[in-house]
């Protein structure tokens, strides 16, 4: 009578503690591709959902209303979730291992932690060596403004509030949507994000179609974005930075951006690198502190390190909360 008593709950234990080692280590192997592999290249580039979201907004973008630009979000993106979900469950079912290697490999598809760091390295070793013209060439592939006319001050700051930002866009706001709705929210919170870069500007053409886009993607950032502070201010206080600065900074001079979301992250990294933030005739970032220079930069990046670290940490709390709540939900 006492086994039968146990014999249940002890039984929901070990499904529970198999669905969240499932889910923590496709995120794990994600993670592990991510920093060992890279990007994809080659025909695995051509079948990567960003690119294949591209090719289909550019051959039926056209000048139109905000009606036609929720219909171009809609077939761009719904698509693509559902068949790039459904590809590694297939496999799951014909072999646990291949499908497990192929979720992993699919959620690696929605963030991107190596490449950002990859670009500010290079950057770094280029101004070290006085290369500004190289600097500026491999700045210019990361941001949208035109770093020819800018000094070399100005260079770093657009990089440093590039990696912020990467930090939000591109790692913490796809995990934490894999946290909460597993591997369909990655995915839309990357293909969203996607058609925000593509479609998401102001101004003919673009204005009124890409209105649906930015707006989707202006909501699913927004926590993201502000969960971004206290995850900065954490690794600012693990890497000797000035955690103190980083929230002070974040709370006072965020709404200095014109983005709701963008200027938590940039304001954060100003705060923790005790740094002023610039982007010439828009913002100004904690003024009237210590100029950026190359040591600048490098702090920036192993304070993007560390932000990355207490990131996975904090995804994999609320992945276990969100397995607790909800362990057996299958489409998850």
């Amino acid at each position: 009578m006492v086994d039968k008593q146990y014999q249940m709950p002890a039984m929901l234990i070990f499904m529970w503690l198999a669905v969240l080692e499932y889910y923590l280590a496709a995120m794990v192997l994600a993670v592990l591709i991510d920093v060992v592999v890279g990007e994809p290249r080659g025909p695995l580039l051509m079948i990567h959902p960003v690119v294949v979201c591209g090719k289909i907004l550019s051959r039926l973008f056209r000048p139109g209303g905000r009606g036609f630009g929720v219909l171009l979000w809609v077939i761009s993106v719904i698509p693509l979730l559902v068949i790039y979900y459904l590809i590694p469950w297939g496999l799951f079912m014909v072999n646990i291992v291949v499908g497990i290697i192929a979720y992993s490999y699919v959620l690696k598809l929605t963030f991107s932690y190596r490449l950002m760091r990859d670009y500010a390295k290079r950057i770094l070793r280029k101004i070290e060596l006085g290369d500004l013209e190289g600097a500026r060439a491999l700045t210019q592939e990361i941001v949208r403004r035109n770093v020819w006319e800018l000094d070399r001050e100005h260079l770093i700051s657009a990089v440093i509030e590039s990696m912020a930002e990467s930090f939000v866009d591109g790692f913490l706001s796809p995990l934490f949507y894999y946290a909460l709705l597993g591997l369909p929210g990655a995915l839309l919170q990357r293909l969203s994000n996607t058609m925000d870069s593509m479609v998401g500007y102001k101004g003919w053409p673009y204005e009124d179609v890409g209105w649906f886009s930015a707006m989707i993607d202006t909501l699913m950032n927004y926590i993201p974005a502000r969960l971004s502070t206290p995850i900065i201010t954490m690794a600012a206080a693990l890497t000797g930075l000035d955690w103190r600065g980083s929230f002070k900074v974040a709370l006072r001079d965020h709404g200095k951006v014109q983005s709701v979301n963008s200027g938590w992250p940039m304001s954060s990294f100003a705060g923790a690198l005790n740094a002023t933030l610039e982007k010439i005739g828009r913002y100004r970032i904690n003024g009237g502190v210590r100029r950026l220079d190359t040591a600048t930069l490098r702090s920036s990046i192993r304070l993007f390190d560390a932000s990355t670290i207490v990131a996975l940490i904090v995804v994999s709390a609320l992945l276990t909360i969100r397995v607790i709540l909800f362990p057996f939900v299958p489409w998850f």
